[in-house]
């Protein structure tokens, strides 16, 4: 028998968890503000910014000017391309070519000072996100005899974060081909499962009370399987709409970056493939399972509340489909449709996982307590 101890341990990773959900969620939101804004280039190397570690704010830092210092890498534009310094040096009265490469990797060779700074705090969200992420990390492996699967969850996470910072060069490199940012922002949800499962196996042993709490009710345990299955169906459709979600959003990039950024979106709707017609009638098939999800978890406290925020949430998120679709795509909707869609796939995996726990890791003795049972916990 084990009793799961709430640890200073425990309390300190379940805060980091929470830390890196919350920066995780920020990453996703910058990365929406981006793509609205068309600012995926203000910064067109990586991980500088025009060879700088803090960004350009005018035009002037990116100017060739006599007398003037450049560091070895910075980049200046001129014409219509951009150069990069060979070397440090302080510009006398004449331009010296010989001094100077052309940055070669892409063709963007603009400077705008707001999309430079989307661009930045995007890329130092997701810096940021490294740091509780790798202190959970430390956590977890100094405890890894009791909690191995916990050690193996959080390293996917460390990779994965590698991959997406690599994704992020790539992207930047190859400008913004569609399907590198396509691939970047299901990566970004693929943490974010990881990190919802681990911070679920963590709180676990927080909240064995709730569980004590139903034990007695009539047909509990049949009720919890049945929510478990809805859990992980209404999963598998939201990954579906996701990879729809996505499809969409790569068109309307494509249109963007043909026809402008600023430019009105009249009729941009009609020139999209049927993917959008699939993805709108989809998220009807959704809400019809968040609901009978809704009805089923009724008596089970916690998961009934999960799921009645994410049946507000794909309610919320159709109604900003519809007017994406019969108002011309308007900017501002689109973060905050992804926002919402990255909620609520957190919730639907903390819900699967923590119903599975509910079903499996807790079993109640005659005398009313509990039995911790960690060998077959899957976290």
């Amino acid at each position: 028998m084990h009793q799961p101890p709430s640890t200073l341990w425990t309390f300190l990773l379940r805060r980091l968890l929470q830390i890196s959900l919350v920066l995780t969620f920020l990453v996703i939101t910058a990365g929406s503000i981006v793509r609205m804004t068309g600012s995926g280039m203000g910064c067109p190397d990586w991980p500088k910014c025009f060879g700088l570690i803090i960004p350009p704010t005018k035009i002037s830092q990116v100017t060739w000017n006599s007398n003037k210092f450049f560091n070895e890498g910075q980049m200046i534009v001129v014409g219509d391309q951009l150069l990069v310094a060979k070397e440090s040096f302080l510009t006398g009265n004449d331009f010296i070519f010989s001094r100077w490469e052309k940055y070669d990797r892409h063709d963007y060779s603009f400077f705008n000072p707001i999309h430079t700074w989307i661009e930045y705090i995007n890329r130092l969200i997701g810096a940021l996100l490294g740091i509780p992420i790798l202190l959970s990390s430390i956590f977890i492996f100094l405890r890894f005899r009791s909690h191995p699967k916990w050690s193996f969850t959080i390293l996917a996470v460390l990779l994965m974060l590698l991959l997406e910072a690599w994704l992020g060069k790539v992207v930047v490199d190859g400008n913004l081909i569609p399907h590198q940012i396509t691939i970047h922002l299901v990566g970004a949800f693929i943490i974010l499962g990881l990190l919802g499962l681990l911070y679920r196996s963590v709180s676990s042993e927080w909240e064995t009370h709730a569980f004590v709490a139903e034990r007695n009710i009539p047909g509990i345990q049949e009720t919890r399987k049945k929510v478990y299955r809805v859990f992980i169906l209404l999963g598998f459709l939201m990954g579906i709409q996701i990879i729809l979600g996505t499809q969409v959003r790569e068109e309307v990039d494509v249109l963007m970056k043909s026809l402008g950024v600023q430019v009105p979106r009249n009729g941009w709707v009609d020139q999209l493939s049927s993917i959008v017609l699939i993805h709108r009638s989809f998220s009807l098939l959704i809400i019809a399972f968040s609901y009978h999800l809704f009805r089923v978890s009724k008596g089970l406290a916690g998961l009934h509340f999960r799921a009645g925020i994410i049946f507000i949430l794909f309610i919320t998120q159709a109604l900003l489909g519809a007017l994406m679709f019969y108002f011309d795509i308007p900017k501002i909707i689109q973060p905050i449709h992804i926002v919402l869609s990255s909620i609520s796939w957190f919730l639907i995996i903390d819900g699967s996982f923590k119903s599975w726990l509910m079903i499996r890791d807790f079993k109640f003795s005659s005398t009313g307590r509990f039995r911790f049972r960690r060998k077959i916990l899957p976290f």
